[in-house]
């Protein structure tokens, strides 16, 4: 996720000053260079509010998991204590796999996390979204960064919740390992709700740019958004990193920020029709900027 962020980011950046650039329109309805950078149908998006946020918000969330990855050590007595008949019987299934089998599955779940991080800007493929692909680039890292938020600083992340992850449990493990801090960190699976939010994000704006679904089609829809985003925090249990709970927690995160920021958005867009555009004008040798505000 930080990788994704960074490299968006900086994307946005870079393109959103180069409006200033160059310009042979008056508007963006007549087409040109700005379209791109305009508020689209269906979504309100302020690149100069959104960029901002994003930023910082991605700044936050990287320190913040660097802070926890640096917990405390765990002492080995407080491990040679533990017992798995403590663990409730839905998430005790964490601490019976195969130890052997646990690096494979984790190799595996990567697959998963890369696939739905990258899932969205698969669409642009098709031409009814590469249309909007400035908003929809810029709502899907404001959703990558809500859930990077939740992780760092809800009370049911890591920040709350001191949990052992299931592989301290497990004999085989290296003792220096088995007491790293970040093995605090089960409680939730950061891995899941990145990946989740990926393909949760693309599902909704399907969705949104196909009207005409009817109520089975949604349902095979985010379905086909939640089986992935299953598997692969069934493989991060596999792996050893989390329990069931902590992917369904991750799942939950990964729903609300995929879908409910371009909810937001589209709420926004719907009850709020005025806009405010500020355009650099070039022509006739002359320069300026256009302010145009529709209501």
């Amino acid at each position: 996720m930080r990788s994704l962020l960074t490299c968006l980011v900086l994307l946005t950046t870079t393109l959103l000053p180069a409006q200033s650039t160059s310009s042979d329109s008056l508007s963006a309805e007549r087409g040109g260079f700005f379209a791109a950078f305009r508020s689209s149908e269906r979504y309100a998006v302020n690149p100069w509010v959104s960029i901002p946020l994003v930023a910082g918000g991605a700044y936050l969330s990287q320190q913040r998991l660097l802070e926890l990855q640096d917990k405390p050590r765990i002492a080995i007595e407080v491990i040679q204590g533990l017992d798995k008949d403590d663990i409730n019987g839905f998430d005790r299934v964490a601490v019976t796999r195969d130890y052997d089998r646990h690096k494979q599955a984790l190799i595996q779940s990567d697959y998963f996390f890369n696939t739905g991080q990258w899932a969205p800007f698969g669409l642009f493929i098709w031409k009814k979204y590469r249309q909007d692909w400035f908003d929809i680039t810029l709502m899907y890292l404001e959703a990558q960064t809500s859930q990077g938020l939740f992780y760092g600083f809800a009370p049911f992340g890591p920040t709350g919740i001191d949990r052992f992850r299931p592989v301290v449990y497990y004999d085989e493990i290296d003792p220096e390992r088995e007491t790293d801090g970040n093995n605090r960190n089960s409680t939730f699976s950061g891995h899941v709700s990145t990946m989740s939010t990926g393909f949760y994000y693309m599902a909704r704006m399907i969705d949104d740019y196909n009207p005409d679904l009817t109520g089975g089609q949604r349902v095979l829809l985010y379905t086909g958004a939640t089986l992935p985003s299953l598997y692969g925090g069934w493989l991060r249990v596999k792996a050893l990193k989390h329990y069931p709970s902590d992917v369904l927690i991750g799942l939950g995160v990964g729903a609300i920020s995929g879908i409910g920021v371009p909810s937001l958005h589209k709420w926004w867009k719907q009850r709020h029709s005025s806009d405010l555009v500020l355009q650099p004008v070039y022509g006739g040798g002359a320069g300026g900027f256009s302010l145009v505000l529709r209501y």
